[in-house]
């Protein structure tokens, strides 16, 4: 039985010393990891650290100084030598005051280049990334994370450099020079360090793991914020104003509660530091006064050796409590981390070709497509659309037709089958090659807040102003636009919010026309807009789909009628497809679905 019980023990520490030897492993690799955003500034990095390392060594000339005031000038009442330590005295001040205005400069630019390579960085991945990180993501966690938790790596960095390198220096100074001043005095003082490190230890893991579920949460409640905000609208209007306050108010109690609690338990852990400073200090005018009074120790050695062994506690604290800090900066390095290992599900292949002369064939070969293995959206869905033919895709809500735009622009790969432009495969095309010959227009309009010409613009940066305006007018928005003081200079505000909904697909619909893509995809592009406009539009409309491919996803069955193709979707599957005459005489899923949309107001009446 005991040799049994030996063996378990022997296997949990076996496994114990595994884990640690793994967790070490990981903390070196993200050290690593950090430190090569470090490396385009390592020059004033190699700089900074320097200065600091000066400054520290600086820092432990005064105490000596003092020794020499109290054990040589004032028993012999040398004026001279007091004259000249006075000199010292401010010759340090200013030299040490000056140094830290250039390293607190230095170091902030630092900081900010780091933090912008890392933003950056952060913001491209973000870019590339596909839809089903965004289905999957809320808007305030992804905020939180390039806008706070990139500041983690600074503090990582800060740590590594100064918090164990030089605050290892600085110890070993010290040490050097209170051994030197008395060795028995020093040796007492040291006898309680360790305690820091079992101390620190323990708080460590409670605060990081504190501080994992207090992030989520901030994030958390970031996200009801931006999706409280964005729908305010929609709060007022069903007297939702009450119940959301209470939901903010419970969120932020929440957070209010949790943030005590961890500065709490940061408090206790900073009071059993200064309770294992105070003791060995204690302990040091204890004993070092006896020495004193034998005679084997001067006044100014003892005050000496307080003043570095109370500078010592400084470093051995922040090496003690070094735990601590790293967990704390690591929770939000690993989040910036987690997003930047994300791998984006859309891959363009290392040999991808460029889509050139596109003539604007598309062709889906049994497409399938799924969000998950339990949710069809598309089941083995074949057709082809032609140059310059316009394809109208009908059927219910939630049927798949914007998942099936989605799939042309690439935004999502087929689960299985093949979707073609002009005879190849989507994903054996190079992104920017395939996106840039297909213009989309997205059922809710999507304006930037800027101007009406430069979001227009935004569909050929390079565009002149009559180009941008003939895109307007074509889209019918011009005339509008004139009417307003600054005209084109007209501010849109965030998300279009100072237009009509009318208004701001208009100006998405112009913007598309600039691009003047092969290929357009419609996604109910004028649900929004009024009987009227929607007339002027289609009229347009027939004017630029000339010469293109155009796919028309369509809530209105009207504004298919004129499609050269009419794909109707239903429970997934492609149930039909014809012109709208020929789909009108079978009799079938399409003329229902038309009865039913254009009959029932009649039937209400």
């Amino acid at each position: 039985m005991e040799k049994k019980e030996g063996k378990e023990n022997s296997d949990t520490h076996h496994e114990e010393h595994h884990h640690s030897l793994r967790k070490l492993r990981r903390f070196i690799k993200k050290t690593i990891r950090v430190l090569k955003y470090v490396a385009p500034q390592k020059n004033l990095a190699i700089l900074l650290f320097v200065i600091t390392a000066f400054l520290s060594l600086v820092s432990l000339v005064n105490p000596y100084l003092v020794k020499i005031l109290l054990d040589d000038v004032l028993p012999n009442k040398d004026t001279t030598l007091l004259l000249g330590l006075m000199g010292v005295f401010i010759f340090i001040f200013i030299i040490q005051s000056l140094i830290e205005i250039y390293h607190s400069y230095k170091t902030t630019m630092f900081v900010e280049n780091v933090i912008l390579g890392v933003k950056t960085q952060l913001f491209e991945h973000l870019e590339n990334l596909d839809m089903s990180f965004y289905h999957a993501k809320k808007v305030g966690d992804i905020l939180y994370r390039l806008d706070n938790d990139v500041y983690s790596i600074d503090d990582f960095t800060n740590i590594i450099v100064n918090e164990i390198v030089l605050n290892l220096l600085t110890g070993v100074f010290i040490l050097i020079i209170c051994l030197q001043l008395s060795w028995k005095v020093t040796v007492i003082s040291l006898f309680f360090f360790p305690f820091y490190v079992i101390s620190q230890k323990y708080f460590g893991d409670i605060i990081r793991k504190k501080k994992e579920v207090f992030l989520k949460k901030m994030s958390d409640l970031l996200s009801f914020l931006q999706e409280t905000i964005s729908s305010v609208q929609v709060i007022n209007s069903f007297l939702l104003e009450k119940s959301k306050l209470e939901e903010y108010r419970a969120k932020t109690k929440r957070m209010i509660r949790m943030d005590i609690k961890l500065d709490l338990i940061e408090s206790f852990s900073g009071a059993i530091v200064g309770l294992i400073t105070f003791i060995p200090l204690l302990a040091i005018l204890w004993y070092g006064s006896y020495i004193v009074i034998s005679g084997a120790l001067t006044i100014g050695s003892l005050i000496a050796i307080y003043t570095y062994i109370g500078k010592l506690f400084g470093p051995v604290s922040s090496l003690g409590s070094i735990n601590v800090a790293i967990q704390s900066s690591l929770v939000s390095v690993n989040r910036v981390f987690e997003f930047m290992d994300i791998k984006t599900k859309i891959v363009e292949k290392p040999n991808a070709k460029e889509l050139k002369e596109v003539k604007g064939t598309i062709e889906f070969r049994n497409v399938c497509f799924r969000y998950n293995k339990d949710e069809p959206i598309l089941e083995n869905i074949s057709f082809t659309a032609k140059p310059g033919m316009v394809v109208g895709i009908a059927g219910p809500s939630g049927g798949g037709k914007t998942t099936l735009g989605n799939l042309i622009f690439r935004f999502f790969d087929a689960t299985s089958g093949s979707i073609l432009v002009d005879g190849i495969d989507v994903r054996d095309l190079k992104l920017a090659s395939l996106r840039k010959n297909i213009g989309y227009v997205s059922q809710e309009a999507v304006l930037f807040n800027t101007t009406i010409r430069e979001n227009i613009r935004m569909g050929d940066l390079k565009a002149t102003d009559n180009e941008v305006m003939r895109a307007a007018r074509l889209a019918n928005i011009h005339d509008f636009v004139m009417k307003q003081p600054k005209k084109y200079d007209t501010i849109v505000g965030e998300r279009g919010v100072l237009l009509s909904g009318g208004e701001k697909q208009r100006i998405s619909i112009a913007r598309v026309i600039l691009k003047d893509p092969k290929i357009l995809i419609l996604d109910e592009a004028t649900s929004s807009l009024d009987a009227e406009s929607e007339k002027k539009i289609q009229a347009a409309f027939r004017e630029v789909v000339k010469n293109r491919t155009t796919v028309v996803i369509a809530h209105r069955l009207s504004t298919i009628k004129d499609a050269d193709l009419i794909l109707v979707l239903k429970d997934h599957l492609l149930v039909e497809t014809g012109s709208f005459e020929q789909l009108m005489k079978k009799r079938g899923v399409f003329q229902e679905y038309y009865k039913m949309m254009y009959s029932a107001p009649k039937a209400r009446q």
